[in-house]
C-alpha cells in the first residue's frame, strides 16, 4: 500500500533533477512491489522531528516485522567505496569525495526508531499479562542505498550489504521479511532445533515478533501524523534597496489590548502560561498539573502521571471557539485555528529523567 506518494515539484537545477529521477525511479520499483500489498505500507518523501532534529527520508516500507529505510543516490559514473567504507564520486575524470549516505541513512533510522519508542505504550499493547511494554528497538530496522540505474558501483576493498542498485532492493526486501516469516510459529520452531549452527544464528537474528493489524494501523496512523510539511524556498533575487526618502515620523498605533483568553469547554482545562510559553494542562480528576500529551489509537489525548487519567485534548479556538487542529512539534503542541488564523502554544511534554 502506498501511504505517501513523492510529491515535491521537479528541480530546475541539474543536479537537483537528477536526484529526483533517481527517487521516482525507486518510488517505481516499490509501487510495482508493494502497491497492493495491505500488510506493506510505503511512504515515499518524508521527513520526521524529534526534539529539534530533522531526518528526511527518500522512502520508507513498514512490514509486518519492521521498517526499511532506503536512501536513493543518482550516479551518473561511477561511486567507490574504499576498505576505509570512504565514498568516492568519480565522473568524466574527476574524483569527488561525498558523504557515506549509508551513515546518513543510518542517522535516519535512529531518530524514526527513537521518535516510535516515544509512543510505544500507544502504538504496541503490553505483552505477557500487561506486564511488559514491547518497543521498537528490537532489531526491526535495516538500511539500504539504492544507486541510480545509470550508475556504477567499485567496491574498492569493502563490500557493504546495504549498498546496491535500485532494481534490487525490492528482491533484498522481498528475501528479508521470507527470512523474518520462516521463523515464526510450529514450523519455525521445528526449523530452528534442526538448523546447523549458521542457519540457526541467521534465524536467531530474523526471529523477532510480527505487529498485528491494530499495531499496523496504529503505526500507519501514528507516522502518517508525525510526517512535517516541508516547504522549499524558491530562489528568487532580492530586489534593489530604494533610496532612502525623508519621511515624517508616523503617529505610533494604539497597541490593541489582548483579548481574554476563555477557559475551553473540556475535561481538561489549560492554567496559566508556564516559563516555555505553554498552557499548563492540568487533570480534572486530581487538579494535579503533571500531564502529558500522548498519541493513541483514536488520536492524541492527555494522560496525568499522577493518577493516569486520561481525557481528550482541548481542540476549541480560545479566540473564537471554533475547532482548532493539533500540530506537534518535538515535545511541543500547537493548536492552530484556520478560522480567526490564531496559532498558540497548548503544551509542552517534560522530558522524564532516564529518557534519551
Amino acid at each position: 500500500m502506498i501511504v505517501k506518494e513523492k510529491e515535491s515539484p521537479r528541480p530546475t537545477d541539474a543536479r537537483g533533477t537528477a536526484g529526483y529521477e533517481a527517487e521516482k525511479q525507486m518510488a517505481f520499483f516499490l509501487r510495482r512491489a508493494f502497491g497492493e500489498k495491505l500488510d506493506v505500507l510505503v511512504f515515499n518523501d518524508v521527513t520526521f522531528e524529534r526534539n529539534g532534529e530533522r531526518a528526511q527520508i527518500d522512502h520508507l516500507v513498514v512490514h509486518r516485522f519492521g521498517f526499511v529505510i532506503v536512501e536513493s543516490k543518482s550516479v551518473s559514473g561511477t561511486v567507490e567505496v574504499n576498505e576505509h567504507h570512504e565514498f568516492v564520486r568519480k565522473n568524466g575524470g574527476k574524483n569527488t569525495g561525498m558523504r557515506s549516505p549509508i551513515e546518513q541513512a543510518r542517522l535516519q533510522s535512529q531518530l524514526l526508531q527513537s521518535l516510535l519508542d516515544d509512543a510505544k505504550e500507544s502504538l504496541r499493547p503490553k505483552k505477557i499479562f500487561g506486564k511488559i511494554q514491547p518497543e521498537f528497538s528490537d532489531g526491526r530496522f535495516k538500511i539500504f542505498v539504492a544507486i541510480s540505474d545509470k550508475g556504477v558501483i567499485e567496491r574498492n576493498g569493502s563490500n557493504p550489504p546495504e549498498l546496491m542498485k535500485a532494481e534490487r532492493v525490492v528482491k533484498v526486501i522481498l528475501e528479508k521479511t521470507e527470512s523474518y516469516q520462516q521463523t515464526q510459529g510450529v514450523k519455525g520452531f521445528v526449523k530452528f532445533m534442526t538448523a546447523g549452527s549458521g542457519d540457526m544464528t541467521q534465524m536467531e537474528e530474523h526471529h523477532v515478533g510480527p505487529f498485528t493489524n491494530q499495531e499496523m494501523e496504529s503505526i500507519k496512523n501514528f507516522l502518517t501524523n508525525q510526517i512535517v510539511a516541508v516547504s522549499r524556498p524558491q530562489r528568487i533575487s532580492p530586489p534593489p534597496m530604494p533610496k532612502p526618502k525623508a519621511t515624517p515620523k508616523a503617529t505610533p498605533k494604539a497597541t490593541p489590548k489582548a483579548t481574554p483568553k476563555a477557559t475551553p469547554k473540556v475535561q481538561v482545562v489549560p492554567d496559566s502560561p508556564s516559563e516555555s510559553g505553554a498552557f499548563t494542562l492540568k487533570c480534572e480528576t486530581c487538579n494535579e498539573a503533571n500531564v502529558q500529551i500522548l498519541y493513541g489509537r483514536y488520536g492524541y489525548y492527555v494522560s496525568c502521571r499522577k493518577c493516569d487519567a486520561k481525557k481528550t485534548v482541548p481542540q476549541k479556538c480560545e479566540s473564537c471557539g471554533s475547532k482548532a487542529k493539533l500540530r506537534k512539534k518535538g515535545n511541543c503542541f500547537y493548536r492552530d485555528c484556520e478560522t480567526c488564523n490564531t496559532k498558540s502554544l497548548l503544551h509542552t511534554n517534560a522530558v522524564q529523567s532516564g529518557n534519551v
